[in-house]
């Protein structure tokens, strides 16, 4: 027993009061004669630095043979065990610093850069090494500075009122939309628009592209300390690696971060025709592939230099570009060509006879429209692109924008282990948008499971506010499943202007229902009505009611050359999937519940009714 208590007072330094519980409670049990288990105090030990108070450990002692002496040596080499562990963690992390900077100092000293120019990039990369000040941890990790992410944020800002928020872009760019870049932006008569990236909405109110002002969000430096908790944007950096075990990232710089919760926002990145892919570099410098606001700087630029751009592409985003541009032709007298292996523009979205009555509309706006036109080459000649199509066809232009689809950002799914989409590519998701237990996707990158359309992906602008939300709440605790039916919006300038949900491929059978439009059957006019640009900001939130159906009937087409507006239905085994709302708006969410519903109509001029579209 001597030998017991000599140890235990050695212990006592590092157990104290709880080392003197276990001494008594080792009196008053022994072996209990062997008739019921003896109780085994839990010692609480703090292991930490003096006035640390943290660290705490737990160690059992076991008695055996009637005698804590190996109980007591056991707890004390463990206890001394902890402490050493802690002394060498704490040695090892002081020292990260001194070995970085050591190992940047290391690698300009030998490198010894030959020109001023190879110096200068050095010490850029010197700069970029991590900063101490940088939070190694965030407790929400959000990848990707676009409206999913922003979205995300806000939704989790609102549940979790103190929450920490990194947001990891690799744009230099505060989170913004990306819609005005080929729509409003090209409307605004400020010649600084580029740098102030302001703009005037179809209402005549100007607002800025970025979501919110810098004040908005707190430094990365500061996030870690922030009593409140905030959101910190981390920009210019992308994340490489994903360590899904041991939930943490690795960025460019090869900093690490860790997370408790992850989104995944990357978004996509602009497909390019192989052809231009294989083509000189020469080709490739007059190449725009349309997505960033530098994109948008860039080829505005182009536009007041050129004397000739060719928009390769017929979808929302080539006819988008295609009309502004052709707007600024008739002032600076710019050709305009657009291109595209369709019968007519949007012909995969629209039927036949509406995609060929947008043509014309384009045409109208100052382009040049070459359908069925397949790229076979590209070459620069004599300081000129010449384009040869499959046809024969060529055409001689200064500068390319290559509008030709989006291809999901999914660059994480090897080093995080997901699963991508073979068919729709984007990561795979339940309905809660999960890829993992802590880990979500939301927005373009998102292959997810609609209950009512079955699993597909979606590149718009309110599927990424939608999902970015819901994601943010479900990364909070909400557990709600994706059911929003999103919806997107195109205009070809302020007078043309149509809404979608669903499937709407013109490859569908379709059903389309028309009336005369009049003055307030526009873009513009319902922006100037209803004091709203960005229309699915408010289309969201509204939630169908019963509409007053009027008495008049309502005939199919108005005229036959006339498609002023309308309702498009696009039908698969006889129910509604799609429906495209034609220069009607502030209706979204009739169709929204038309296709939740799911059910068969006899007659699809009854159910446009529900869309007023016969009011004056």
């Amino acid at each position: 027993m001597l030998k017991c208590r000599s140890v235990w007072r050695t212990l006592a330094p590092f157990a104290g009061a709880s080392a003197t519980l276990c001494r008594q409670n080792v009196r008053r049990t022994g072996l209990n004669n062997g008739r019921t288990p003896a109780h085994v105090p839990a010692a609480h030990v703090a292991t930490g630095p003096a006035g640390g108070g943290g660290g705490q450990n737990h160690f059992y002692v076991l008695l055996v043979g009637g005698t804590c002496l190996g109980g007591a040596i056991y707890a004390y080499r463990t206890l001394k065990g902890d402490q050493r562990r802690y002394q060498e963690r704490i040695a090892e992390i002081s020292s990260r610093p001194h070995r970085r900077a050591k190992e940047a100092t290391t690698s300009i000293r030998t490198e010894a850069p030959a020109t001023e120019a190879v110096a200068t990039q050095a010490a850029r990369q010197d700069s970029a090494q991590p900063s101490l000040t940088l939070p190694w941890h965030a407790p929400y990790l959000l990848i990707g500075g676009g409206t999913a992410s922003f979205a995300a944020a806000r939704s989790i800002r609102a549940r979790d009122p103190g929450a920490r928020v990194l947001i990891v872009t690799d744009e230099p760019d505060l989170p913004y939309m990306r819609p005005p870049l080929s729509k409003e932006l090209w409307f605004s008569d400020d010649p600084a628009v580029t740098e102030t990236l302001r703009f005037k909405q179809w209402n005549g109110k100007e607002r800025s592209i970025y979501f919110q002002p810098p004040s908005f969000y707190i430094s990365p430096e500061e996030l870690s300390d922030a009593e409140n908790g905030g959101v910190a944007v981390l920009t210019s950096k992308k994340v490489v690696h994903m360590d899904v075990r041991g939930n943490k990232v690795k960025l460019d710089d090869d900093t690490e971060i860790s997370y408790d919760k992850c989104l995944i926002a990357t978004g996509g990145v602009p497909r390019n025709l192989q052809v231009l892919d294989r083509a000189g570099e020469e080709v490739k410098n007059r190449t725009t592939l349309f997505r960033k606001i530098e994109d948008f700087r860039s080829l505005d630029k182009v536009s007041r230099n050129m004397k000739s751009i060719t928009v390769v592409g017929g979808g929302f985003l080539g006819s988008e570009l295609a009309c502004a541009l052709g707007r600024r032709s008739h002032d600076s007298g710019l050709e305009v060509i657009q291109m595209f292996p369709e019968k007519g523009n949007m012909g995969k979205v629209l039927p036949e006879y509406l995609s060929n009555w947008t043509t014309e509309k384009v045409k109208t706006e100052g382009v040049k429209v070459l359908s069925e036109a397949l790229v076979k080459s590209v070459t620069c000649k004599d300081d000129q692109l010449e384009i040869k199509l499959k046809d024969g066809r060529l055409v001689k232009t200064d500068h390319i924008v290559a509008a030709v689809g989006l291809e999901p950002n999914v660059d994480l799914a090897k080093s995080a282990g997901l699963e991508v989409d073979s068919d729709f590519g984007g990561y795979r998701v339940n309905a809660e948008l999960q890829a993992r237990s802590n880990i979500w996707v939301a927005g373009d990158a998102a292959c997810f499971y609609d209950i009512r359309l079955g699993r597909r992906r979606a590149e718009h602008h309110d599927h990424a506010v939608v999902s970015g939300r819901l994601a943010g709440e479900n990364m909070t605790g909400a557990d709600k499943p994706y059911w929003h039916q999103s919806m997107f919006w195109s205009d070809l300038g302020p007078d043309v202007g149509y809404e979608a949900i669903g499937i709407v491929d013109s490859g569908l059978p379709t059903v389309g229902v028309f009336a005369k439009a009049t003055a307030k059957d526009t873009p513009k006019a319902v922006t100037e009505k209803s004091g709203t640009g960005i229309r699915s900001e408010s289309e969201t939130e509204d939630v169908a009611s019963s509409a007053a159906a009027p008495s008049a009937p309502a005939p199919a087409v108005a005229r036959e050359d006339d498609y002023g507006k309308g309702v498009i239905f696009y039908l698969r085994d006889k129910v509604v999937v799609g429906i495209i709302l034609w220069n009607v708006f502030n209706r979204m969410p009739i169709a929204r519940k038309i296709i939740k519903d799911g059910e068969e109509h006899a007659d699809l001029n009854e159910v446009a009714k529900l869309f007023n579209i016969h009011e004056d």
